[in-house]
């Protein structure tokens, strides 16, 4: 990365950092790179400009000021689950994570499970990480395989994951963090079904009836700003009967944010019971 001298103190800065959107940024700023421990993750993430975000993350901290909280907690569910399947089947050593932007799953993941092949699918900024993370260290890049594709295209989805080396015949982890909510459950039932991953890694909002009818407007009225900072449709939301019927799956383990603070934190501050919070992270199989 270029740094120069550029406020004439001796402070060097930055000054080749790479501007997210809005919405990438703003949940980046929520993680508070919290939730990624490699110092290679870290190093990356410090390239990333998140001031894109600050507006929208003010808007939503107004909304609620423990939003970063459920970020924290959901990233450390999926996190959870992907440790828990692989110590569980070490002959998985292929990860699929869906919609990978420009987080540092990937690098954190490579950096964890060094055996592992990752493939970060996603039809934007992929040559933009791809860059960043060479400059990082471009033996990482061995194991990453970021591939730019229309998710909503399953056939394309496949053919270019096993163009990237993917081989379909070996135990493979489908990551669903982040996308639940803006795609249409049709394609994400074409996903697993296409890709037929042993397990899957799913990250959704919970429906209506499942959250505590006082906190439900602090959901609606967050995924409302961010549905329209992205320009996307109406915002999907999942039941764990819903998620079973629509993809042909069973769930086989959950986590809601009473669960995952809990266990990250050892107590229970912002989310007392199972409906007081509206994301949860579930593995299916």
């Amino acid at each position: 990365m270029e740094t120069s001298d550029v406020t004439g103190e001796g402070i060097t800065i930055n000054t080749n950092m790479t501007e997210l959107s809005a919405t990438s940024a703003l949940v980046l700023l929520w993680a508070e790179q919290d939730c990624y421990k490699s110092d290679a993750a870290r190093e990356y993430l410090s390239s990333l400009d998140l001031h894109p975000g600050e507006v929208l993350f003010d808007e939503c901290n107004n909304i609620c000021d423990y939003y970063n909280e459920v970020i924290i907690n959901r990233k450390f569910g999926v996190m959870k689950l992907i440790r828990n399947s692989i110590d569980e089947h070490p002959d998985i050593n292929q990860v699929i994570i869906a919609g990978a932007g420009l987080d540092a799953l990937g690098i954190e993941l490579q950096q964890t499970f060094r055996n592992s092949k990752i493939f970060e699918l996603d039809n934007s900024n992929t040559d933009t990480k791809r860059e960043l993370i060479s400059e990082l260290d471009k033996e990482i890049l061995q194991n990453i395989s970021l591939v730019n594709v229309d998710l909503q295209n399953t056939k394309e989805v496949y053919a270019n994951l096993v163009g990237s080396g993917w081989d379909p015949t070996l135990s493979t982890i489908l990551v669903l963090e982040g996308i639940s909510y803006y795609l249409p459950a049709e394609t994400i039932k074409n996903l697993i079904e296409t890709l037929n991953p042993y397990r899957t890694i799913f990250e959704f909002l919970k429906s209506g009836e499942d959250i505590d009818p006082k906190i439900t407007e602090i959901a609606d009225k967050v995924f409302g700003l961010i549905s329209y900072s992205c320009g996307s449709g109406e915002i999907v939301r999942y039941s764990k009967d819903i998620i079973e019927s629509e993809f042909n799956t069973n769930v086989l383990s959950s986590l809601n944010m009473q669960q995952l603070e809990l266990v990250r934190t050892g107590k229970n501050k912002y989310f007392p019971n199972a409906a007081s919070g509206w994301i949860e992270v579930c593995l299916l199989g």
